[in-house]
């Protein structure tokens, strides 16, 4: 992976991985420290005026800020209006009460069997997680599986979770406010 890098470019470039920063936006980079180029004025020679700028419509109101107890009870509602684990995904999944949702790739659902005798829980997809829209794939999975093996279960034998369906920046933790309204 870090073929060509010298010892300090490939630990910039793994503390990035790290930290999160795991895809590139643009095809360029940008440079937020160049001058920027000052603004022409208009020349004399120009006999008519440019036509006056329209105005723009007014920004659109940020959405109000919801306390942390109304999107927990949000969430319950929710969770408690859905007769399935389908029609609990598709309201998961439309939930926007967990801030988690707009960092995230892909919504991390479960794998596996429902009815399972076996439900294992994890706490947050992690970057394979999220790139593969699965949860415990990557290393993790592996070793899950190794592990499910040993004692005699395949994967597709189990049912498979996280408490957090959506994976938090640079793998960090999930908050207490975070898995309380993603926990119903």
């Amino acid at each position: 992976m870090n073929e060509g890098f010298s010892g300090a470019e490939a630990a910039l470039l793994e503390w990035y991985v790290a930290a999160g920063a795991d895809e590139a936006i643009g095809d360029a980079p940008v440079d937020r420290f160049a001058p920027r180029p000052a603004p022409q004025k208009p020349s004399a020679s120009t006999s008519s005026a440019p036509p006056p700028p329209t105005p723009s419509p007014p920004p659109s109101p940020a959405p109000a800020l919801r306390s942390r107890e109304a999107n927990v009870q949000t969430a319950r509602e929710t969770a408690a209006a859905a007769a399935t684990l389908a029609e609990l995904r598709a309201a998961f999944e439309a939930f926007d009460g967990c801030p988690l949702k707009a960092t995230a790739t892909n919504f991390v659902f479960a794998d596996g069997r429902p009815g399972a005798p076996l439900m294992l829980v994890g706490e947050a997809p992690g970057a394979d997680e999220d790139r593969e829209g699965l949860p415990f794939v990557g290393a993790a999975g592996r070793l899950l599986d190794r592990m499910l093996e040993a004692i005699g279960i395949a994967r597709e034998d189990a049912y498979i979770s996280n408490i957090v369906p959506w994976r938090p920046p640079g793998n960090r933790n999930p908050t207490d406010s975070e898995i309380a309204a993603c926990l119903p």
